[in-house]
């Protein structure tokens, strides 16, 4: 549950300033599209760190810095080898994730 609350924040968070910043007609500071970038990225490293021990899936030691540092990478590996053909639609729907502060800042950039 506590998780569900990180992860409403973090992206809430991001979709906000993002359709701030896109409704004003500017883009978002480095600085803060670098930190929305990586809570992200931390967030998805601790849910598939966790996700892994749930499922008794033997990680390597350096697993979660690999997730952290190359998640678009690895998170489809990953998801294909625990779940098979089903966990393509989660990685999906994580992508989409990933990519819904920078589609709310187009559309509200478009809708002003």
């Amino acid at each position: 549950m506590c998780m569900k609350i990180v992860w409403g924040l973090v992206i809430g968070i991001s979709i906000l300033h993002y359709a701030v910043m896109g409704y004003a007609g500017d883009y978002p500071s480095r600085e803060a599209e670098n930190l929305m970038s990586w809570a992200f990225a931390l967030m998805l490293a601790y849910w598939c760190l966790a996700d892994a021990k749930r499922r008794g899936y033997h990680r390597p030691y350096e697993f979660g810095a690999f997730l952290f540092f190359l998640w678009p990478v690895v998170l489809p590996a990953y998801l294909l080898h625990t779940r098979g053909w089903r966990g393509l639609p989660l990685c999906a729907g994580l992508f989409v994730l990933a990519l819904l502060p920078w589609l709310s800042g187009v559309a509200a950039y478009y809708a002003y």
